[in-house]
């Protein structure tokens, strides 16, 4: 048979014939926002809704510095009052306001006047009515400070069971994240570390009849030396941790509601990036029993994301602290995705890697490029796809097989994601191309049991590698695919992305060859901007196109190359599992992710 009949022989062959799972209904949560122009007010605002007809006490701290008002939840918990805001030098404009449409009468003012200067208090003092208590409970140091606070909420909470919440000094996150707790238990918080500040601590604790200490944060934030000092003078001791700030969060979300009753139907969402929203929204979690959930600005953590898809059917709003300079717009969104999509695990993507790379060097029409397209659509089965192949015909008289599986959406309009699974002789192909395979696989099994408003299309293509006598010899799996479509199936593509080499490199780029329609390259463009990563544009050089988007292209379908660049291994022995960068590869698939769930009727129509 000529080439050119070898180019168009195709033929599908359904290889299994489970019946991909019905898509779970989206789930729409509400956002409720707190947010003023700056944390003063973002307070002010907090405070509005926690007690909207008053509040008898008021607790009071500077937020430029967080180390005071850290304790200071389990004493706004105590006398069921707010946490205020000031600058260190001035009773804040709006800050009085608040405390007077409150009616408090007792203002607990924290920190030393090196925090909360003396100005303040006289401020707060000419300004409010005769018979107010203004008390400063302000120490040497932040330990000592944090101690008179604890004392205070012990005084003001009747009945209190001698447990305490022990955090270090050295850092906001733990004691922050245990705030909505504090609050609604009106438990007292201490702060300690092994310093010399903090030796009184323990003795503190023990004079304050301290019976159990439950300790925020892991080893070596608090050491096993230090916790059996405070077990040996204070009483019993658990621990609430985990591997960073985000687990040690989920782990005090846990114990919130074994202990304290609280549920996710209401998880509030703060920088953690900064102390001031998380500490003032801590009251209003606590009063409503809603844990807090800390992410940096960047992006919402895979812990996070996971602990919401599980508490998905529960989840009925976000409470949100603080503006999208705080907490960005995409932050937002990807909360709403995570609680019907699972997040993008990077350690499940890295194990495809390697297991496709353990195959050795994927010739097309090899043994290993078979065994490799055999993983491929086993792992789409077991995710309950419908797996169908396409054989292709190559140069040589050998065959491959393009794999390809479809979860429908809530429109038949298709985005099709894939990468090639051959690889150059000798290489193992790491990044070229196990790392595209492999995003494509975790995005199949993330997608597998949602919806979105796009059907979404995976693939891995055979024989992208040229294994001819000419540089066009090659993009054989791509180019029998685009020719075996009718128009009308072409139609349906709105967008296609070659997931091509996405494991190394400096720069992510998004490339076309330029000839064709650009729609896919802008719309991952707009996209990477959105969410606030690097994504330039950078044309694919010469006349034949260096991926798989290549056919797709040259009949009109919007398709995009992604690649993260330089590379300089790639097509050698060198090119091994190891040699891929998990975090390109986990960028690469989260933006993909969200360019699916976020994709609407006017990105699609957007793309045509």
């Amino acid at each position: 048979m000529s080439r050119t009949a070898h180019r168009t022989a195709w033929m599908f062959i359904l290889t299994c014939t489970l019946a991909l799972s019905l898509p779970a209904a989206a789930h729409a949560a509400t956002l409720e926002g707190f947010a003023g122009d700056s944390r003063y007010t973002t307070a002010i605002a907090v405070s509005k809704a926690a007690f909207p007809a008053g509040a008898g006490a008021v607790v009071l701290a500077t937020g430029q510095n967080w180390p005071d008002a850290l304790s200071g939840t389990g004493l706004a918990g105590a006398v069921d009052g707010p946490v205020l805001l000031t600058e260190s030098w001035r009773l804040t404009p709006g800050v009085l306001a608040e405390i007077e449409r409150l009616g408090a009468s007792e203002i607990y003012v924290l920190g030393s006047a090196t925090a909360v200067s003396d100005n303040v208090l006289a401020s707060l003092v000419a300004a409010l009515p005769q018979g107010t208590t203004i008390t400063r409970l302000g120490g040497e140091n932040r330990y000592d400070t944090a101690a008179l606070v604890a004392s205070a909420t012990i005084a003001a909470r009747p009945g209190w069971d001698g447990t305490v919440f022990l955090a270090t000094g050295q850092g906001f996150a733990d004691a922050e994240a245990a705030g909505p707790v504090a609050v609604a238990l009106g438990r007292p918080v201490f702060l300690i570390d092994e310093i010399p500040a903090a030796r009184r601590v323990p003795s503190a604790m023990s004079a304050s009849g301290v019976t159990r200490a439950v300790i925020l944060g892991g080893e070596p934030t608090i050491s096993a030396a230090l916790e059996a000092q405070v077990a040996a003078t204070a009483g019993a001791t658990e621990r609430l941790a985990g591997p960073d700030r985000f687990a040690t969060a989920l782990a005090v979300a846990t114990y919130a509601e074994t202990n304290a009753g609280f549920t996710w139907a209401r998880p509030g969402i703060a920088t953690s990036d900064d102390f001031a929203d998380g500490l003032t929204g801590g009251v209003l979690l606590g009063k409503r029993k809603a844990p807090l959930l800390p992410t940096p600005r960047a992006g919402l953590p895979d812990r996070i994301a996971s602990a919401l898809y599980s508490h998905r059917a529960t989840v009925a709003t976000f409470t949100v602290f603080g503006g999208t300079s705080a907490v960005p717009a995409h932050v937002r969104q990807e909360a709403q995705h995570a609680l019907v999509a699972l997040y993008f695990d990077i350690n499940r993507a890295m194990s495809h890697v390697s297991a496709i790379t353990a195959f050795g060097p994927r010739t097309a029409g090899g043994t290993a490029e078979r065994k490799a397209l055999e993983y491929v659509a086993a792992q789409l089965e077991g995710w309950g796809y419908t797996v169908r192949t396409q054989t292709v015909m190559l140069p040589d008289g050998k065959t491959s097989h393009n794999v390809i599986a479809e979860r429908a959406g809530t429109s038949t309009d298709v985005l099709l994601l894939g990468g090639h699974i051959d690889s150059k002789y000798p290489s193992p192909g790491g990044n070229d191309n196990a790392s595209g395979v492999a995003t494509v696989l975790e995005l199949a099994r993330v997608l597998a049991n949602t919806t979105s408003r796009p059907t979404v299309r995976f693939m891995a293509f055979a024989a992208e590698e040229i294994s001819g006598d000419t540089a066009d010899d090659h993009h054989f799996g791509s180019r029998q695919y685009v020719a075996s479509l009718s128009s009308t199936e072409r139609a349906r593509i709105h967008g296609m992305v070659s997931v091509d080499m996405v494991g190394y490199g400096s720069t992510f780029n998004v490339r076309s060859l330029g000839t064709g329609p650009q729609e896919a390259v802008t719309s991952l463009k707009r996209r990477a901007w959105y969410i606030g990563q690097a994504l330039p544009y950078l044309r694919d050089p010469g006349r034949y196109g260096w991926s798989d988007h290549e056919g797709f292209e040259r009949v009109g379908i919007p398709a995009a190359w992604l690649e993260w660049r330089e590379d300089p291994v790639y097509h050698t022995t060198r090119d091994t599992a190891s040699h891929v960068q998990p975090s390109r590869v986990r960028v690469t698939g989260r933006l993909l992710r969200g360019w699916v769930l976020g994709m609407d009727d006017a990105g699609l129509e957007d793309l045509r």
